[in-house]
């Protein structure tokens, strides 16, 4: 059986940047955001988690303003960006707007997928639709889910966080409705903690269709950051879409 999504709770979000240490990512991100439109550009952040790249956005004089369903996540982009450079509030952005419009909309590190049904997919990117500015740019980054989709039992795997915890994980796949569950189990030396997660990941080509029916147009698309191309080989993308 498929558990039930959740939100990053407190323990989670202490450790989400040695979950992800993905630093060397942030600059070709905010290199690539920061070209598509010119400071100081209105910035909608979904997903804005740790403000991981709002937070540089915002030192570059964009206007940034983000969402996210995790207090905790929103407290740690507090601890990071003490002076609030960034605008920030707790919500759920596949089912709400926050009534602005924006010149660049982002929805990194594969949030999309956090969405759970095709109908909540395209809600989320109706949304992004009515959020984005006439001449504006939404960025999607996600995953190919190829190798995952292929997938015949659950996968486990250690994670090490730092010198005194490691994270259990492990991945189930329902192939028939493509949702993916995750589990991870901190263990610190207190009391093991378990979190469940699920995603429903898509293809390219599935979330340019339902981009389509949301009406938006894909502009381009990479295998990273730093602009190279989009091929079977690739393990993730990078798309670019506008208002159709």
């Amino acid at each position: 059986m498929i558990a039930a999504n959740a939100y990053y709770n407190e323990k989670l979000a202490g450790v989400y940047e040695q979950m992800y240490p993905i630093d060397f990512d942030t600059d070709a991100a905010v290199g690539f955001l920061g070209g598509l439109v010119p400071a100081p550009a209105s910035v909608l952040e979904l997903g804005i988690g740790t403000g991981r790249i709002a937070v540089p956005l915002a030192a570059r004089g964009y206007q940034v303003h983000g969402i996210d369903g995790s207090q905790a996540m929103l407290d740690k982009l507090r601890e990071r960006d003490p002076g609030g450079t960034v605008t920030a509030e707790l919500g759920d952005f596949t089912a709400t707007g926050t009534g602005r419009t924006y010149d660049l909309v982002t929805l990194v590190l594969n949030t999309f997928f956090v969405a759970v049904t095709k109908e909540q997919q395209i809600g989320c990117l109706r949304n992004v639709r009515e959020q984005l500015a006439p001449g504006g740019r939404f960025v999607l980054d996600a995953f190919d889910p190829s190798p995952y989709h292929a997938q015949q039992k659950p996968e486990a795997s250690v994670r090490y966080l730092n010198e005194g915890a490691v994270m259990l994980d492990s991945i189930t796949v329902d192939r028939s409705r493509q949702l993916m569950a995750a589990t991870h189990t901190i263990v610190d030396g207190g009391p093991p903690e378990t979190t469940h997660h699920v995603i429903r990941y898509a293809f390219p080509l599935e979330i340019d269709l339902l981009a389509e029916l949301a009406g938006l147009r894909l502009v381009a698309r990479y295998d990273g950051w730093g602009k190279g191309p989009f091929t079977s080989a690739s393990a993730r993308h990078i798309s670019v879409y506008e208002r159709a």
